[in-house]
């Protein structure tokens, strides 16, 4: 956006020749994030008097940002656990080594000793964090705490970001334009379906609507949202042992009812 100031003609006349940095700007979305929201709601029903939104078919997908929070700033339950448990192994290793050096002459171990109690000191600091950190996690729902961004969450591996966010999105068919945008730290899609959809279907005034989403949307107590006045159409993703192991799928394979056999579909008629 910082860029765009300075080049962009458009946002250049928007902006009355204002040339903000990246932390004035971040600083300005951070202070006024609810009147964001209520401006950009506000949007969206004049883009639908307009007549520029579509009412019969929405497309909702996810995508990953990055956030502030360092990965190495972010723990699970697991993570605590082995991080306490090195700890204490370490702290016992420490006060053994201290026990040996009041045997040695205090001359040689002076210096010695009190590096070690410094690391002691440390240590012990260390792992009453995580310690707290674990006790927070038990009495709460959460499986992860982030020490930077606390909403942030570690996301999967194959978005290729660490921490961050999961944010939803629900584009109308007709210009391609959004209808409804949500930010959760959900590490997974599913289960965020009808969450995103119901408010975009609210915003369109309609009774019902189409929505279209990738498999990784498929979750039986979320597609199956016609009480919500959703008729979702998702892929079922193809999961089990076999298949993760790179054995064929079901529907790879048409089963012939005359001779009682399963026929591959690349060799059988469509």
């Amino acid at each position: 956006m910082e860029t765009e100031c300075h080049r962009n003609i458009e946002v250049i006349w928007l902006l009355r020749t204002l040339k903000p940095d990246f932390k004035t700007i971040a600083d300005f979305r951070s202070e006024n994030r609810a009147a964001f929201k209520s401006v950009f709601r506000e949007f969206t029903i004049l883009c639908r008097r307009l007549d520029l939104f579509g009412r019969e078919l929405l497309a909702i997908d996810g995508t990953r940002i990055k956030a502030v929070n360092n990965k190495d700033k972010n723990f699970t339950k697991a993570s605590l656990k082995a991080f306490i448990a090195t700890a204490d192994k370490n702290l016992n290793d420490y006060l053994a080594r201290l026990d040996a050096g009041d045997q040695m002459e205090h001359a040689i171990a002076g210096s010695r000793t009190k590096n070690l109690a410094g690391k002691i000191e440390t240590l012990k600091r260390k792992r009453g964090e995580y310690a707290s950190h674990l006790e927070i996690l038990e009495r709460s729902e959460d499986d992860q705490v982030s020490m930077t961004d606390p909403d942030s969450r570690a996301m999967a591996a194959h978005t290729k970001v660490g921490v961050g966010y999961n944010i939803q999105i629900a584009v109308n068919a007709k210009n391609k334009m959004i209808v409804e945008q949500a930010v959760s730290n959900d590490v997974l899609d599913i289960g965020l379906l009808q969450r995103t959809a119901e408010p975009a279907r609210a915003i369109l005034d309609v009774e019902t609507i189409n929505i279209v989403a990738d498999r990784g949307y498929y979750k039986i107590e979320d597609i199956a949202c016609e009480r919500a006045a959703l008729t979702p159409y998702v892929p079922r993703p193809q999961r089990g042992a076999a298949v993760k192991n790179g054995f064929f799928r079901k529907d790879e394979f048409r089963y012939d009812t005359r001779s009682d056999v399963c026929i591959p579909v690349r060799l059988g008629r469509p």
